[in-house]
């Protein structure tokens, strides 16, 4: 092992290969058998896995007769051998005899190699939950192993999970881990991993950087197959760059094989048919592709790649029917993958991988000048986790304990202010309690149940807009430009701009609308006219040269454009509003109460007149009024009253404090009497068919790249809930409290919420930041 690690693996075999000519004809067999098992560890350390399942096959027919210890190494490094070469079924059987005799033998170090290598077999099983649960398992032993690896291997899974941010923090842990221990080879890896983030964040120079930093690596410890595995991964790169096409066929063309089976394998071939492509060369990139079909098991990332290059290359035969076949199957692969998970956080991150084939199918339909393809590309990659059936992870006490503590932890927090000591000290226990909460979560498998997973096209659009009288007014990104697609009588399209400038103005939208919201009287004037100078140049930026003059607006914007308080958008004063995360998830929802409306309102506290909003929502309801389970002493609404509310009455009213965490979304909250009810333990199934938020900030949210948006609001939806009425900035609470008054009294009436939103606001000065999500709701 020391020949190994100083001058590579040729030298380390070459000293076994002596071993075995002393123990020839000697009667020491198991000295020779043991040689094998390190020849079978030093080939599984350079990715030489059929030369290491050679070297152990000979230790088989002495296994009974070796040691505990290196009874578990042979299995642990022949499951990890099969496991690379995807013989999943097998690598688990060894991986389970190993964790099994470890655990009977009390050998801690085995037991965590095992333990950590069954969560490998999961995640390339396509278990995400399952992967995570089981490395965590393995970390929290404490066996004095080192943790390079397991970082390394616990990031790829949050890779495959789109967590990018994530892996990059735990990478760096590994490489920091690997340099303490002196492990040249985890350092590679490591290196490797890295340039995978960066070539998923899209950001191709750091990738080309980390991959050139991981190939001199394995140079230098002459581990051949390694280097030539990220000069590979060096290859896809320089194709994203659109650069060294020559060199990165043949790089690729070292991993030529009939029947792509192995992961590199099939990169080469993804590879060729891509310089192909690039070249117009079809007849060999059809031959590329084709070889890719069958049935192996691959990634998420990886098949939306391979459809990607077989509907290319269908739209260059002019067979536009197969390219739309192609790419509709690969949209819904991305919400059945997303329906497999139970935490909102992941949902979103799994729709990162599909940022490269949306961007591709969106331009190719923009160039096929059809508004139809075009209408229809955007939509079936827009929100697609909210076509998957809502997420209802099983009980899971220990998250409940957590969240507990969070709740508790959070209300002291709020109760002491912002800058005392005590403030100061708790807010590491909340940092890291959300962070154990978001693991914990991630690794919550449960069952998944059947949905509809295809997308609304533009014909069904078309259809259902005059049936509801409404005008779909939707936004989408294309190389970097912000398109409006409108369908109305008409459907038509408009070009708006620049997606940064688009986006700078929307931030300043809500930047002026939140400062003029918290303004010292002395600032109101300024910040009034600061807001309104920003709210009329998005409105005349987004929907400049529209008419519309009469009926319900359906907004559907990029998630960008989600915190815009539209209803403060002068060409939408007039209108009812509805903001819909994907024209899908409004068509899919109804506009009408599903039942007789049973009607939960609740107040929590810090907000003078919360408890008056309360009774006046009561009164307005009369005999629809429910009363809540639990109360506090002073009579505001604990936690689980939301949680019981939301699963048993049609109608829900919460008047309580509102926060949106941005750099945690799944964190915002209301507060209410033992602290504040996360959006993170929102579960379904919920019975809620409305839910109005009178409360600051909770309409707002933060999207990943895929169009997934998150917040409470966003949760809410996710969860089925038909409309949400929630606020994009901070509420006065005598506006929230006259508003929400007349917005139910309007409901109680019979009209619809988009509509009574549009007279509150004309009565309510402060009452335009209310905007209805998702859909529609009204009385029978």
């Amino acid at each position: 092992m020391s020949r190994f690690g100083i001058a590579g693996p040729e030298a380390g075999l070459a000293l076994l290969d002596e071993v075995h000519q002393m123990v020839e004809g000697s009667a020491a067999p198991l000295l020779g058998t043991i040689a094998h098992i390190q020849a079978g560890a030093i080939n599984v350390m350079s990715s030489n896995w059929i030369e290491a399942l050679t070297a152990l096959a000979q230790v088989e027919p002495h296994l009974s007769e070796l040691a505990p210890p290196e009874r578990c190494a042979t299995l642990i490094n022949r499951g990890l051998a099969h496991l690379s070469l995807q013989h999943l079924d097998l690598g688990r059987v060894d991986l389970e005899a190993a964790l099994d005799l470890a655990i009977a033998h009390d050998l801690p170090m085995e037991e965590f190699k095992a333990r950590h290598n069954l969560g490998c077999v999961a995640f390339i099983a396509g278990d995400l939950p399952m992967a995570l649960r089981l490395m965590a398992e393995a970390a929290a032993m404490d066996c004095g192993v080192g943790l390079a690896r397991a970082h390394l291997d616990h990031a790829k899974v949050l890779l495959d999970a789109g967590l990018v941010d994530e892996a990059e923090q735990v990478l760096s842990l590994g490489l920091d881990a690997a340099r303490h221990d002196r492990q040249p080879l985890e350092r590679g890896d490591i290196q490797v991993d890295l340039a995978r983030a960066a070539l998923l964040r899209g950001d191709l120079a750091s990738a080309r950087s980390w991959a050139g930093r991981a190939t001199r690596t394995f140079r230098a410890l002459r581990a051949t197959s390694r280097a030539d595995e990220v000069e590979l991964l060096g290859a896809a790169i320089d194709i994203g760059m659109g650069r060294h096409l020559t060199r990165a066929a043949k790089t690729a063309a070292r991993w030529s094989t009939p029947t792509p089976v192995q992961p590199n394998e099939r990169l080469g071939a993804r590879i060729r048919a891509e310089v192909a492509l690039a070249r117009h060369d079809l007849a060999n990139a059809r031959r590329e592709v084709s070889s890719l079909d069958g049935d192996a098991s691959v990634s998420l990332s990886v098949f939306l790649h391979e459809r990607l290059l077989a509907a290319r290359i269908a739209t260059e035969d002019g067979d536009h029917d197969r390219s739309k076949a192609l790419l509709s199957g690969a949209a819904q692969r991305l919400a059945r993958d997303q329906g497999s998970v139970h935490s909102h956080e992941v949902r979103a991150g799994l729709a990162l991988h599909a940022a490269r084939i949306r961007d591709a199918d969106v331009a190719m339909a923009t160039d096929s000048g059809s508004l139809d393809e075009l209408f229809d590309a955007t939509e079936r990659w827009r929100a697609a986790s909210l076509r998957a059936a809502p997420i209802r992870p099983p009980d899971d006490p220990e998250v409940a304990a957590l969240v507990g503590q969070l709740r508790q932890l959070r209300r002291r927090s709020g109760l002491s202010g912002p800058t005392t000591d005590k403030a100061q000290e708790t807010a590491a226990e909340v940092n890291q309690l959300q962070t154990e909460i978001t693991e914990r979560l991630r690794r919550t498998g449960g069952p998944s149940a059947d949905a509809d997973l295809t997308a609304m096209t533009l014909a069904a659009t078309h259809t259902l807009v005059s049936q509801r009288h409404v005008t779909v007014v939707t936004f989408h990104e294309v190389r970097g430009t912000v398109v409006r697609l409108v369908v109305g009588s008409q459907i038509h399209q408009s070009v708006i701009g620049p997606t940064a400038d688009v986006a700078a103005a929307a931030s300043r939208a809500v930047a002026d609308a939140r400062a003029m919201a918290l303004a010292r009287p002395s600032m109101a004037a300024f910040l009034a006219g600061a807001r309104e100078s920003s709210v009329h140049r998005v409105d005349e930026m987004l929907l400049g040269g529209l008419d519309l003059a009469s009926g319900t607006v359906v907004i559907v914007p990029t998630v960008g454009l989600a915190s815009i308080p539209w209803r403060a958008l002068p060409a939408l004063r007039n209108s009812p509003v509805i903001a819909a995360p994907s024209v899908t998830a409004w068509a899919r929802r109804g506009v009408t109460a599903g039942r007789s409306p049973d009607v939960v309102a609740l107040a929590g506290p810090g907000l003078p007149r919360a408890q008056g909003e309360v009774s006046a929502v009561e009164k307005a309801w009369g005999r629809h009024t429910k009363s809540p389970s639990a109360t506090t002493t002073t009579g505001y609404a604990v936690s689980a009253d939301v949680r019981s509310a939301l699963t048993s009455a049609s109608v829900v009213h919460l008047a309580a404090h509102g926060h949106h965490v941005d750099q945690s979304p799944l964190f915002s909250s209301l507060d209410m009497g033992d602290g504040p009810v996360f959006a993170h333990e929102l579960t379904s199934p919920l019975a809620a068919e409305l839910v109005i938020l009178s409360a600051c900030d909770v309409g707002r949210s933060r999207g990943r790249t895929g169009d997934e948006p998150l917040g409470l609001a966003a949760a809410l939806l996710s969860l089925g809930v038909q409309c949400v009425v929630a606020a994009t900035n901070p509420i006065h609470d005598d506006v929230a409290a006259a508003a929400m008054c007349e917005l139910h009294e309007r409901l109680v009436a019979g009209t619809d919420v988009a509509t009574a939103l549009r007279e509150v606001a004309a009565n309510v000065a402060g009452a335009e930041a209310f905007c209805a999500y998702g859909n529609t709701w009204a009385v029978r």
